[in-house]
């Protein structure tokens, strides 16, 4: 848990001290050509806007600067007032979109089509991190196969998507590699480090919207996501047709990159037509960990939680031996095991490798950096070897509806070879709410949940109950889609002694605060920290620095460099004690190059 030092704050972010004063909104004409022209002469929280009418754009458009992108749509899906349609004959996107780091960049009010457009891997639309954006009141209208990333999520980037109508064909899901990436790689390996913070503003939020899928043929295959690169994805409160919530792609999908790091389903409701083969599963957990409560499903999915370990074997992707690539969970597969792995280390299940890294109920785990091949090591050791990954089981609760009858009627799925297991990696629903402390649920194994006077006396250590009258995050009386929750909120207590309960998940606020225009602050992702220099000039207006990465003894060097004097100053420890390593502030914001003093988060 992270403890804030003490804020000294003589620094007024709202203090006009750079050239542009106030936010401009620009009228485009509609085409790819003016929107791109207005954006080369906009700033930072500018907005451009789009007529009404059907344009079709064969270039593509590229925005770096936090900008509102803003149609005239309104209500959910806005209305097709304003249509965009993909005819761009290349495989890069036809809007690059900039995630906002001070304040949350928007596209609203706008239709997305599929027109002849050629595939495009980096997504129809990529949003680039790190930071905030809210995607609302936007249709987007994936029926084309060269559409199967509508959507691609890049790194830290987190905010929401709200009131949009999402039309999925084939395999299309929204890709999210938005884990937080450290100085010097991209495969997730920072956010991984961190902990899971369940119920915080660092994952993005799909929630209020309208979701569907289809297929020409076959079994219907849509996703609402798909997750890579320790993404971080809440699906809440959205009403879902034909398609899956989502699928994992877990580490040992390919060379580098790490799985899905954490995921929140809750408050869905879903059905199906049934006019093809029903959807695989209402849930993929093939890595990190996962709160999944509250949704409907009946005879819409062959199996509703479906776990997998991708590198059990090679069934889906190849793994290389140690030191070039993860290697082999465990020696049950071709005798050679990894010592990624937890078992394979401490010898005490070289078989499996259980626990493995990444596994469906793990969470929070030692750094590890560098790139295959023979480069990456975990950092602490020094060497490859198991990351001491924290045990964070899966919590399942309150779901309700049945398999499709005929597909092997089995609401959990294990494809993990035995390395996933129930009461360990995963607690499943009790059979109903708690009619009193001992009924259904007894605190001995699974997840219960019902009124706080009812939540069993005893427990044993890892069950979990979800008390239904506790909490006050759902600051809503009425959710439009998703399973209606008439304002209710909920908060989850897990058995972390015997018979001890303690708090261990308050989702987070609900609506999102992006949807009322508030900001919320994510955890910052490191970057490259400047070299302080000798003797700064004084300025009129200083910028705050970027002190992430920078030894504690040189942090007060790098604010004078950054031209603050005294009596400026930068905390040095926080109240516990412990050394400073994040900054409170983003850098990069200005304040008086006098008297102004910005403390710093330790953990």
């Amino acid at each position: 848990m992270k403890t804030p030092g003490t804020l000294l704050l003589a620094l007024f972010l709202g203090l006009c001290l750079a050239s542009h004063c106030e936010a401009t909104v620009y009228y485009s004409d509609g085409s790819a050509a003016n929107v791109q022209a207005l954006h080369n002469s906009a700033q930072d929280g500018d907005t451009i806007t789009l007529p009404s009418g059907t344009f079709s754009w064969a270039t593509g458009v590229t925005m770096t600067k936090m900008i509102t992108l803003q149609g005239p749509g309104t209500g959910t899906g806005g209305g097709d007032q304003t249509v965009i349609i993909d005819n761009y004959a290349s495989g890069q996107p036809l809007l690059t979109f900039q995630a906002g780091s001070s304040s949350a960049s928007r596209i609203t009010g706008i239709t997305v089509k599929s027109g002849s457009g050629s595939l495009k891997d980096g997504g129809t639309i990529n949003i680039k991190g790190p930071g905030n954006v809210r995607i609302d009141h936007c249709h987007l209208n994936a029926t084309s196969t060269n559409t199967p990333k509508p959507i691609l999520f890049g790194g830290g980037v987190f905010g929401v998507m709200d009131h949009c109508i999402v039309d999925l064909t084939g395999n299309d899901a929204l890709y999210f590699f938005n884990g937080r990436s450290g100085v010097g790689e991209i495969q997730g390996n920072y956010e991984w480090s961190l902990p899971t913070n369940f119920g915080s503003a660092d994952y993005f939020f799909i929630e209020d919207n309208i979701i569907n899928g289809d297929v020409s043929s076959g079994a219907y295959s849509t996703r609402v996501y798909d997750g890579f690169t320790a993404s971080k994805v809440v699906l809440r409160f959205n009403t879902l047709y034909q398609t899956c919530a989502g699928e994992t792609h877990a580490t040992g999908h390919s060379a580098d990159d790490r799985g899905l790091r954490s995921q929140e389903v809750y408050g869905n409701s879903a059905t199906s037509s049934l006019a093809h083969d029903p959807n695989f599963d209402a849930l993929d957990m093939g890595s990190g960990t996962t709160v999944i409560w509250g949704n409907t499903w009946d005879h819409v999915y062959k199996s509703i939680y479906h776990f997998n370990v991708t590198r059990k074997s090679n069934d889906t992707y190849n793994q290389v031996a140690t030191p070039n690539g993860w290697g082999y969970a465990g020696t049950t597969f071709n005798g050679t095991g990894a010592n990624w792995n937890g078992g394979t280390v401490s010898g005490t299940d070289t078989l499996l490798g259980y626990p493995c890294i990444d596994q469906p109920g793990r969470g929070q785990s030692d750094l590890i950096t560098g790139v295959f091949p023979a480069a990456k090591i975990n950092s602490t050791t020094g060497t490859i070897h198991w990351p001491n990954q924290a045990l964070e089981p899966i919590y399942i609760w309150n779901n309700s509806g049945g398999v499709v009858p005929g597909w092997g009627d089995l609401v959990y799925s294990d494809n993990s070879g035995g390395r996933v297991v129930a009461n360990r990696d995963y607690y499943p629903s009790a059979s109903g709410e708690q009619t009193s402390p001992t009924s259904p649920f007894n605190g001995s194994s699974g997840t219960g949940w019902g009124t706080l006077a009812n939540r069993p006396t005893t427990c044993t250590p890892g069950v979990a109950y979800f008390a239904t009258d506790q909490g006050s995050w759902n600051t809503s009386t009425s959710n439009p889609y998703g399973v209606q929750q008439n304002g209710a909120s909920g908060v989850l207590y897990k058995c972390t002694a015997p018979n001890t309960w303690t708090l261990y998940y308050t989702p987070y606020t609900y609506p999102h605060p992006l949807v009322s225009g508030v900001t919320p602050s994510p955890t910052p992702t490191p970057t490259a920290s400047p070299d302080p220099t000798a003797t700064p000039t004084p300025l009129a207006g200083c910028m705050v620095p970027n002190l992430i990465g920078v030894r504690m003894n040189r942090a007060q060097s790098v604010w004078n460099a950054a031209g603050f004097i005294p009596p400026s100053s930068i905390t040095m420890r926080g109240p516990n004690g412990r050394p400073i390593t994040w900054e409170s502030l983003p850098a990069g914001s200005f304040g008086a190059c006098a008297g102004t003093a910005i403390a710093v988060q330790s953990f």
